[in-house]
């Protein structure tokens, strides 16, 4: 049958199809007429008759093009679905049946608890055995042909042939951006998300005094409820007030500020009139109208440019403060640069911001000794079952192998044939996992697919990391210059600082503390399977660690949930308030709990401890001089009386001072030693250097070194003195907010952080206690 009787056929079909629905519609709404069996009523029913020679609908959709050709790319995906690796671009269509996935673990598998319990025991038992766990993690993002290109290359690097979707290998840099090149068609034209904007609100007649600065101060406060922001008010020719607004676009819920704007040909992008769509100004009037007493004819809020990310918030507020000092939605008031970066860094998390991403790069990790073409058939068949309708290349890397691992990368288009982009989320990393260890399994691989949950692991770190600390600590043969100045550029030294501290924590792997319900439960069904395996095999060193591990994971875990619900129970709302008196005796139990637990901890797993029962505890002191102040009768707290009770927290903080303060110094003789290495090596350099070319841009490229590491301990220096005034300021006024001029690392913006949250969680339990009125703090 050729393609257009086909074509035919089913359009006949369906039309039968609509008829039998449209009949039967009517039957079952007509009273049956005696005599009629059921019979009868089946027996009228329209059969469709089979179409004779028909492929199954499996193989039509999977494997045929619209002009009823095969197609060989997507013939492809067909056996990794049963497991099976793809052999070439002629491979046929394997017809087994998919096996199930070793131990369960699949996204959306096993709704029951005995299935789950049984996919634990299966896994574990397979880890005792010395399968490796599967991992998949995606690397980056890249936007735009250059970016991908360099992925790309990066991939290809060490001249090692890149496979495509469709089977072609890439041998040189030149062929792998060609190919980026054609996939270029299909990238991505959206512009980045506009995160932060600044508008002017005007009300129409509020005159500059004092009710009317109120006035603009509640229209600001409702029409930009929900979202970050800062508004400077300024007075106009006429003697009226005007308020200019820098604002996250996105707010609470799913609520996002959207602005149209005219697009004229005779006017550039800044010169455009601007407006907010229809949606985003009807929640703002309505908001703001009942909150100022000013009709909606009389408010207008114009928006202005926008900007992307955090520099765009940094940006967008020092362009506000320009002519004046702007108070944000928190109270507090920004006037120079410090503030505005660290507001942005305070903003960051509400921003929802997004880019452009047109590949994503993909690392499928193994252990050493792993068999290279099994690695090599399990990864093609991965990538051809979940990215069938995607473009792609990949390749093996063995250049870690001393390492200890080796690696398949490859880089794939975001969006698919079909216009759908990948959105990897932790189900999508579970279900890839699944495939990826089915498929390995497939090739005799021991590999199967786990979680870090199961095995209370904390976090790992990255490909990225490790590139980045390899380069500042052994700078490459090829590139020792440029990496040398990488590492001495004092813009890079908190990225090389954190990824540091990442690797750390992930090679000592501290226990994971289960903080939420289905982390628990995973737990405890990981505890069910490991007791059974360690049962079974009495020998197993494995089993019996991770026993242990998994046992310290739920009773620290069920620790910390009785803490935190007892104090929830004792710091909510009741009718019948505890005493202060019988808080403080729960108070020295947790105490002790805690002390007790703590003790049997160490490392990072003892500080992630500290720091949550810390939160709790200090929760429940906070609430106890609260509720002794309310037993008191005290009806306004001072300033030392806000400090006697953040006095409970005094200690945490000025222990942090300490740390930072400790670790700055450290941190700054480093890099004092770092400069004069420097020196010395570019005297030696001068001293020995011809006249050649060569030797005088290796010259040139000491030079800046030495400049990089001046300035870097320069700046490691201005952060010490920094820290060391911080401790001496927390030591003295616990309580009172660290000076903007001393907020010169992240660090010390996280402790200011820490402070404002203990004086707001007062401010909110004193709103609870509807007695006590405290006095903010300027």
């Amino acid at each position: 049958m050729s393609r257009a009787a086909q074509i035919v056929w089913w359009l006949e079909q369906v039309e039968a199809a609509r008829r039998a629905v449209v009949e039967a519609r009517t039957e079952r709404r007509q009273p049956r007429r005696p005599g009629l069996s059921d019979e009868d009523i089946r027996a009228k029913r329209v059969r469709v008759a089979p179409l004779p020679k028909t492929p199954p609908a499996q193989e039509i959709i999977r494997g045929a093009t619209i002009t009823g050709e095969r197609d060989e790319e997507r013939a492809r995906s067909i056996p990794a679905a049963a497991g099976g690796a793809g052999t070439g671009s002629g491979a046929a269509p394997s017809q087994s049946t998919p096996r199930p996935i070793a131990g369960g673990f699949a996204a959306g598998g096993g709704s029951s608890r005995g299935t789950a319990q049984a996919g634990s025991l299966t896994r574990a038992r397979q880890l005792a055995a010395g399968y490796q766990p599967a991992v998949i993690k995606v690397v980056s993002y890249a936007r735009g042909v250059a970016r991908a290109t360099a992925t790309g290359q990066y991939v290809q690097r060490e001249e090692v042939p890149l496979e495509t979707h469709d089977g072609r290998l890439l041998t040189d840099r030149d062929a792998v951006a060609d190919e980026i090149k054609a996939w270029s068609t299909d990238f991505s034209k959206r512009a980045e998300s506009q995160d932060v904007g600044a508008f002017r609100l005007k009300l129409e007649g509020v005159p500059d005094t004092a009710e009317g600065r109120a006035t603009y101060e509640r229209a600001i406060a409702a029409a930009f409820s929900g979202h970050r922001h800062a508004a400077r008010l300024d007075v106009d020719g006429t003697g009226e007030l005007e308020a200019h607004v820098v604002a996250a676009m996105a707010g609470s819920g799913k609520e996002r500020f959207r602005i149209r704007e005219a697009l004229r040909a005779d006017q550039d992008h800044d010169a455009r009139p601007r407006r907010l769509d229809s949606i985003s100004i009807a929640a703002v009037l309505a908001r703001v109208e009942p909150a100022s007493a000013v009709k909606g004819e009389a408010v207008s809020i114009r928006p202005g440019t926008t900007s992307h990310g955090r520099d765009g918030v940094t940006y967008r507020l020092n362009k506000l403060i320009e002519k004046g000092a702007a108070i944000d939605d928190r109270g507090k008031s920004l006037s120079n640069v410090a503030d505005a970066r660290l507001a942005g860094r305070e903003w960051g998390p509400s921003l929802r911001s997004q880019s452009a991403r047109d590949t994503m790069h993909l690392i499928i990790s193994a252990k050493a000794g792993t068999d290279i073409a099994a690695l090599t058939d399990a990864a093609r068949a991965f990538l051809h079952d979940r990215f069938a309708d995607h473009k792609f290349m990949f390749g093996v890397h063995t250049d870690k192998e001393a390492a200890g691992h080796i690696h398949a990368h490859a880089v794939i288009t975001v969006k698919s044939e079909s216009g759908q982009k990948i959105h990897p989320n932790r189900d999508t990393f579970a279900e890839w996992r699944a495939v990826y260890a089915q498929n390995a399994q497939a090739q005799g691989l021991k590999i199967v697919a786990t979680s870090a949950k199961e095995q209370a692991s904390s976090q790992s770190y990255g490909p990225k990391d490790k590139a980045i600390v390899e380069a500042a600590d052994r700078p490459r043969p090829a590139r020792e210059a440029r990496d040398r100045a990488y590492a001495a550029d004092p813009r890079n030294q908190r990225l090389i600082d954190n990824a540091r501290q990442r690797i750390r924590v992930a090679k000592t792997n501290p226990i994971r503390l289960p903080m939420s319900a289905p982390d628990r439960i995973v737990v405890n069904e990981s505890i069910l399977a490991w007791k059974t395996v360690a049962a079974e095999q009495p020998s197993n060193a494995l089993a019996k660690d991770m026993l242990e591990r998994l046992l310290m994971a739920q009773t620290v875990g069920a620790i910390l949930q009785t803490i935190g619900k007892r104090v929830e129970f004792l710091t909510r709302e009741v009718e019948m308030p505890i005493t202060s008196d019988q808080m403080v005796q729960d108070l020295r139990l947790m105490n002790d709990a805690v002390s007790r637990t703590s003790d049997l901890l160490d490392g990072e797993t003892k500080q992630q401890f500290r720091e949550t029962s810390a939160r709790y505890l200090e929760t429940l002191a906070n609430r106890i001089d609260l509720q002794r102040m309310q037993e008191r009768g005290v009806q306004q707290l001072s300033r030392t009386e806000v400090e006697a009770v953040v006095g409970v927290n005094a200690d945490r903080l000025i222990e942090r001072a300490q740390e930072i303060r400790i670790k700055e110094e450290r941190e700054a003789a480093s890099a004092e030693r770092l400069a004069g290495r420097a020196i010395d090596a570019e005297r030696r350099q001068e001293a020995s250097g011809g006249i050649d070319p060569a030797s005088q841009r290796e010259l040139r490229a000491e030079r800046a070194i030495v400049s990089g590491s001046q300035q870097s301990a320069a700046r490691e220096a201005r952060e010490a003195a920094a820290a060391v005034e911080a401790t001496r300021a927390i030591a003295q006024h616990p309580a009172q907010p660290l000076p903007t001029s001393l907020i010169q690392t992240d660090a010390l913006a996280k402790l200011r952080a820490e402070q404002e949250k203990i004086v707001r969680e007062l401010e909110a339990e004193n709103a609870q206690t509807q007695s006590i009125k405290p006095q903010r703090l300027r």
